[in-house]
C-alpha cells in the first residue's frame, strides 16, 4: 500500500487531535480540523437528555442574529428542533442531514423563520451519538445547503470521529450550570393555559404541530387515524383561542417567557 505525503499529514494531525482530547481546547481544534475539510459556519457540541433541556459542551458561531437566540433555544424552544426530537428516538449511530430528520412542514414553521433561518441558517447536519445519559450531537451548521460530496467526508470520518466523541464526553465532567425549564415543566405550563385544561394528547399535537408535522404528519407520528389527529388539533386551537400555527407559537413563546427555571 502505498501513502502520499497528504495522507501522512492527515494521520499526523489526526494523531495531535487525540493526543489532545483531554484538553479544554479539544472541541475548538476538532472543528478546526473538521473546517479544513469541509465548509460550515458553526458548530456546537450538544448532549440531547430524555428529562432535561439539551446540555451545550461547547460552541461557537451560533448568534448570527441580535439577541442571544441560542439563549431561546435552550429556554424551550428545543422541543420544536427536529433533531432534538430525532436524537431522543435513539437512532443508530451515523451521520444525518436536516432534511433527512424534519417534518414535512418545518421550512414553514414560525420556529423555522424566528430562530433556525436566523441561526443556523440554511442547513445543518449533525453527528450523533446516542449514550445511556442521552445522546450526544456534534452539529454543523451552513449558510448554504451541504454538498453531497461534503455529506461523503462526513460519513467517511464518522467511523473514528463518533468513537472520539465518547471519549471526549468522558474526559469532561457534565456541568449543567445553568438550568433551563425541562420538557415537563413545559407541557404543564401548555396544558394548563387551556380553557378547560389540554390533555396530554392535545400538548403533544400542539407540539408537533409547532414543530412543523403537517396533520398527516402529526398522525402519522402519533400511530393515529387522520381524523383522530384533526379532532385534536382543532381541539386544542380553541382551547388556546388561537387560529394558527403562528398564534400558537406567539402563545408557546409567551409560556417559555413565564416559566421559572
Amino acid at each position: 500500500m502505498q501513502l502520499n505525503v497528504a495522507d501522512l499529514a492527515f494521520h499526523q494531525r489526526l494523531g495531535r487531535l487525540l493526543d489532545g482530547i483531554e484538553e479544554e481546547a479539544f472541541w475548538p481544534q476538532l472543528a478546526s480540523f473538521l473546517g479544513e475539510r469541509l465548509a460550515f459556519d458553526s458548530w456546537v457540541a450538544v448532549l440531547f437528555r430524555p428529562e432535561a433541556p439539551p446540555l451545550v459542551l461547547a460552541d461557537h458561531g451560533v448568534n448570527y442574529a441580535p439577541g442571544n437566540l441560542f439563549a431561546d433555544y435552550l429556554n424551550g424552544l428545543y422541543l420544536l428542533d427536529p433533531f432534538h426530537s430525532f436524537a431522543l428516538k435513539s437512532p443508530a449511530a451515523g451521520v444525518y442531514r436536516l432534511e433527512e430528520v424534519a417534518p414535512d412542514n418545518f421550512r414553514d414553521t414560525e420556529y423555522c423563520r424566528r430562530y433556525f433561518s436566523r441561526n443556523v441558517v440554511t442547513d445543518e447536519l449533525q453527528f450523533l451519538l446516542p449514550l445511556p445519559q442521552g445522546t450526544l450531537s456534534l452539529a454543523l451548521g451552513s449558510q448554504r445547503r451541504f454538498s453531497d460530496a461534503e455529506l461523503g467526508v462526513c460519513h467517511l470520518f464518522a467511523p473514528w470521529l463518533l468513537p472520539m466523541l465518547r471519549l471526549a464526553l468522558r474526559q469532561a465532567p457534565i456541568q449543567d450550570e445553568a438550568p433551563n425549564p425541562s420538557r415537563r415543566q413545559l407541557e404543564a405550563a401548555l396544558r394548563a393555559r387551556g380553557t378547560p385544561a389540554l390533555t396530554k394528547r392535545e400538548v403533544e399535537v400542539a407540539l408537533l404541530v409547532l414543530g412543523g408535522h403537517s396533520t398527516k404528519g402529526v398522525a402519522r407520528e402519533l400511530d393515529i387515524s387522520l381524523e383522530t389527529a384533526k379532532v385534536h388539533r382543532r381541539n386544542l386551537y380553541a382551547k388556546l383561542g388561537v387560529c394558527s400555527q403562528a398564534a400558537l407559537f406567539l402563545l408557546f413563546a409567551e409560556l417559555r417567557a413565564a416559566v421559572p427555571a
